[in-house]
Protein backbone atom coordinates (compact mmCIF):
# COMPACT_ATOMS: atom_id res chain seq x y z
CA UNK A 1 0.00 0.00 0.00
CA UNK A 2 1.25 3.25 -0.95
CA UNK A 3 2.30 5.92 1.72
CA UNK A 4 -0.63 8.45 0.11
CA UNK A 5 -3.06 5.68 0.50
CA UNK A 6 -2.48 5.32 4.02
CA UNK A 7 -2.31 8.61 4.56
CA UNK A 8 -6.03 9.35 3.59
CA UNK A 9 -7.16 6.31 5.27
CA UNK A 10 -6.03 7.39 8.59
CA UNK A 11 -7.40 10.70 8.21
CA UNK A 12 -10.83 8.92 7.10
CA UNK A 13 -10.49 6.88 10.47
CA UNK A 14 -9.81 10.05 12.59
CA UNK A 15 -13.23 11.71 10.75
CA UNK A 16 -14.74 8.70 11.79
CA UNK A 17 -13.88 9.00 15.24
CA UNK A 18 -14.53 12.67 15.32
CA UNK A 19 -18.41 11.98 14.02
CA UNK A 20 -18.93 9.50 16.64
CA UNK A 21 -17.47 12.06 19.00
CA UNK A 22 -19.07 14.39 18.10
CA UNK A 23 -22.10 13.34 16.44
CA UNK A 24 -23.36 10.66 18.77
CA UNK A 25 -25.59 7.87 17.51
CA UNK A 26 -26.00 9.92 14.27
CA UNK A 27 -21.93 9.86 13.95
CA UNK A 28 -21.77 6.03 14.93
CA UNK A 29 -24.21 5.52 12.19
CA UNK A 30 -21.86 7.06 9.66
CA UNK A 31 -18.70 5.87 10.99
CA UNK A 32 -19.86 2.52 10.39
CA UNK A 33 -21.13 3.11 6.66
CA UNK A 34 -17.63 4.60 6.11
CA UNK A 35 -16.32 1.98 7.83
CA UNK A 36 -18.04 -0.89 5.75
CA UNK A 37 -17.19 1.41 2.46
CA UNK A 38 -13.74 0.63 3.59
CA UNK A 39 -13.80 -2.84 3.99
CA UNK A 40 -15.61 -3.08 0.65
CA UNK A 41 -12.93 -1.27 -0.85
CA UNK A 42 -10.16 -3.56 0.39
CA UNK A 43 -11.77 -6.99 0.16
CA UNK A 44 -12.86 -9.39 -2.00
CA UNK A 45 -16.67 -10.90 -1.92
CA UNK A 46 -15.32 -14.14 0.33
CA UNK A 47 -13.09 -11.77 3.04
CA UNK A 48 -15.97 -9.13 3.11
CA UNK A 49 -18.57 -10.87 5.39
CA UNK A 50 -15.65 -12.08 7.70
CA UNK A 51 -15.17 -8.36 8.30
CA UNK A 52 -18.14 -6.92 8.03
CA UNK A 53 -19.85 -9.18 10.60
CA UNK A 54 -17.84 -7.41 13.59
CA UNK A 55 -18.66 -3.90 12.57
CA UNK A 56 -22.59 -4.20 12.01
CA UNK A 57 -22.08 -5.87 15.37
CA UNK A 58 -19.96 -3.11 16.83
CA UNK A 59 -21.87 -0.51 15.04
CA UNK A 60 -25.48 -1.60 16.36
CA UNK A 61 -23.82 -2.57 20.01
CA UNK A 62 -21.94 1.29 20.14
CA UNK A 63 -25.40 2.80 19.21
CA UNK A 64 -27.40 0.75 21.59
CA UNK A 65 -25.28 1.38 24.36
CA UNK A 66 -25.04 5.20 23.21
CA UNK A 67 -28.93 5.00 23.23
CA UNK A 68 -28.79 3.41 26.83
CA UNK A 69 -25.85 5.86 28.12
CA UNK A 70 -26.88 9.09 27.08
CA UNK A 71 -30.75 8.30 28.50
CA UNK A 72 -29.54 7.61 31.60
CA UNK A 73 -27.02 10.50 31.75
CA UNK A 74 -29.75 12.98 30.88
CA UNK A 75 -31.75 12.18 34.00
CA UNK A 76 -28.65 14.27 36.02
CA UNK A 77 -29.40 17.31 33.12
CA UNK A 78 -25.85 17.96 33.21
CA UNK A 79 -24.59 16.45 30.22
CA UNK A 80 -26.01 19.50 27.59
CA UNK A 81 -23.99 21.88 29.60
CA UNK A 82 -20.97 19.99 30.07
CA UNK A 83 -20.62 18.18 26.34
CA UNK A 84 -21.31 22.46 25.33
CA UNK A 85 -18.81 23.37 27.05
CA UNK A 86 -16.28 20.92 26.11
CA UNK A 87 -17.39 21.08 22.07
CA UNK A 88 -16.06 24.61 22.71
CA UNK A 89 -12.96 24.57 24.49
CA UNK A 90 -12.11 21.90 21.72
CA UNK A 91 -13.32 24.88 19.09
CA UNK A 92 -11.35 27.38 20.63
CA UNK A 93 -8.16 25.02 20.92
CA UNK A 94 -8.07 24.55 17.16
CA UNK A 95 -7.83 28.44 16.50
CA UNK A 96 -5.28 29.34 19.32
CA UNK A 97 -2.90 27.51 22.03
CA UNK A 98 -3.96 25.19 24.55
CA UNK A 99 -3.54 28.01 27.40
CA UNK A 100 -5.30 31.08 25.64
CA UNK A 101 -7.83 28.88 24.62
CA UNK A 102 -8.63 27.45 28.52
CA UNK A 103 -8.35 31.02 29.26
CA UNK A 104 -10.65 31.91 26.61
CA UNK A 105 -13.06 29.41 27.14
CA UNK A 106 -13.50 30.23 30.81
CA UNK A 107 -14.07 33.89 30.49
CA UNK A 108 -16.58 33.31 27.77
CA UNK A 109 -18.66 30.41 28.73
CA UNK A 110 -17.87 29.98 32.48
CA UNK A 111 -18.53 26.68 32.56
CA UNK A 112 -17.15 24.34 34.80
CA UNK A 113 -15.26 20.90 33.48
CA UNK A 114 -16.38 19.37 36.55
CA UNK A 115 -19.92 20.20 37.78
CA UNK A 116 -21.05 20.30 41.05
CA UNK A 117 -23.30 17.71 42.29
CA UNK A 118 -22.87 14.40 43.83
CA UNK A 119 -19.81 11.53 42.24
CA UNK A 120 -23.10 9.32 41.16
CA UNK A 121 -24.26 12.95 38.81
CA UNK A 122 -20.96 13.55 37.58
CA UNK A 123 -20.15 9.92 36.83
CA UNK A 124 -22.97 9.87 34.65
CA UNK A 125 -22.20 12.69 33.21
CA UNK A 126 -19.40 11.99 31.80
CA UNK A 127 -20.16 8.31 30.78
CA UNK A 128 -21.01 9.71 27.46
CA UNK A 129 -18.30 11.38 26.39
CA UNK A 130 -16.19 8.23 27.50
CA UNK A 131 -18.14 5.87 25.70
CA UNK A 132 -17.90 8.41 22.11
CA UNK A 133 -13.89 8.30 22.69
CA UNK A 134 -13.84 4.46 23.22
CA UNK A 135 -16.03 3.88 20.81
CA UNK A 136 -13.74 6.55 17.89
CA UNK A 137 -10.41 4.42 18.89
CA UNK A 138 -12.27 1.04 18.81
CA UNK A 139 -13.01 2.54 14.95
CA UNK A 140 -9.11 3.74 14.33
CA UNK A 141 -7.67 0.18 15.63
CA UNK A 142 -10.25 -1.84 13.94
CA UNK A 143 -9.84 0.10 10.54
CA UNK A 144 -6.43 -0.01 10.60
CA UNK A 145 -6.95 -3.89 10.63
CA UNK A 146 -9.13 -3.58 7.59
CA UNK A 147 -5.70 -3.26 5.20
CA UNK A 148 -4.21 -6.04 6.51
Amino acid sequence: MEFIQLVLLEGILLLCAGMIFFGGIWGTVAATVALSGINYLFHDATMFWQWETPILAGGTVGILLLLTIGKKADKSKLVGGLIGGLTSMVLFGAFATPVIAIILWALVFGTGIIPKGSKNQMLWSFAPTFLRIILGLGWIIYGNFLTI
